[in-house]
């Protein structure tokens, strides 16, 4: 990771920003117009995300065991396998807001 981008991740927030509450919009990430209690939903976005995952791994692995010899950016493998770690992620908070959807549609 170079430099720039540590400090980035690093900084600390700005005043104004720290009190703003900001929620992206990641629809862009899912299959189709998510639905947050549709048990089909769920599992059509959690396989497209999982095959995501397994693609870029399989390029990581390929790329490792190539008979050619190619030089591999260590940096581009840092942020290959920080993209699967951030899709896990998407998986859990995915499953997180089903689980809460299910349980507030029965209390």
């Amino acid at each position: 990771m170079s430099a720039t981008n540590t400090a980035a991740l690093t900084a600390e927030p700005t005043p104004v920003l720290a009190s703003v509450k900001i929620m992206p919009d990641f629809s862009h990430r899912l299959a189709y117009d998510y639905k947050s209690d549709c048990p089909d939903a769920l599992g059509q976005d959690v396989e497209t995300m999982l095959a995501r995952s397994k693609g870029m791994l399989s390029l990581v692995q390929d790329l490792h065991l190539s008979k050619q010899q190619v030089e591999i950016n260590p940096e581009n493998i840092i942020w290959a396998l920080g993209s699967v770690i951030h899709e896990l992620d998407d998986v859990f908070a995915l499953v997180s807001t089903y689980r809460d959807a299910i349980a507030n549609q029965q209390a």
